[in-house]
């Protein structure tokens, strides 16, 4: 019954990710005191992370109007700060791409293997929005211990690190949304997001959760965890 759901769900372009807050005792070992949840959408992992981890802070940055509203309705009653931005590397003000399944907006277009493999996801409209560099941010945000940093940006993973450098330097750990084919256009694909992140430090711990393309079974992108080896 839940695989004939996640079908069903999958033609539609929603992806249904089932993940056990009790296989996530090796999460809960790390003592992280917050969560920098950035990509928020409407909440989801907000409330996802909050059951694996419930005395954690999460700090969560969504920059669609519609969305960021949603997420603060539902993220009531748990430790959430929600931030109307964008997190890039740069300061500015950009247009993002709005998909009629919301969780697949982008700052860049959209490839056409993901109009392909995910029906229902087309763009159905433009928002301009503000967009920040997290080193930027985040001394606003009075962080007084462990943190692990959530990234699900469509393809913007790349411009996030660049413009968080000294931040990420700072996390215990990161769960970034990596792909290995090209889904948005001009985006860094496993092997470039995985350099990015050696090179300040960090090593491969391996992937949270892997999606599939319906056809042939091949790995489209993944949840890729990282831990900073200069902070354990």
């Amino acid at each position: 019954m839940i695989k004939l759901i996640q079908d069903i769900f999958y033609k539609m372009g929603i992806i249904i990710k089932l993940v056990r807050p009790e296989n996530n005792k090796w999460l809960q070992k790390r003592n992280l005191g917050y969560v920098l949840d950035i990509g928020a959408n409407t909440g989801q992992y907000a409330n996802l992370i909050h059951k694996i981890l419930p005395n954690a802070k999460i700090i969560s940055f969504e920059p669609i109007k519609g969305c960021y509203e949603q997420l603060v309705e539902n993220t009531k009653g748990i430790n959430v700060k929600a931030i109307n931005c964008a997190i890039g590397d740069v300061n500015e003000q950009q247009e993002i791409n709005i998909s009629a399944h919301t969780p697949s907006s982008s700052l860049l277009p959209m490839a056409n293997l993901h109009t392909e493999v995910f029906a229902g996801t087309d763009y159905v409209k433009k928002e301009t929005i503000t967009v920040k560099r997290l080193d930027d941010v985040f001394p606003q945000l009075k962080i007084n211990g462990k943190f692990m940093v959530k990234v699900d940006v469509q393809g913007f993973e790349d411009r996030v690190i660049k413009g968080g450098i000294e931040t990420l330097k700072k996390a215990d750990s990161i769960l970034i949304e990596t792909s290995f084919e090209e889904l948005y256009k001009d985006q860094l694909l496993f092997d470039g997001i995985y350099q990015l992140l050696i090179n300040i430090g960090y090593a491969f711990q391996g992937n949270y959760t892997q999606t599939f393309n319906k056809e042939d079974g091949r790995i489209l992108y993944a949840e890729s965890f990282f831990v900073n080896t200069a902070k354990n």
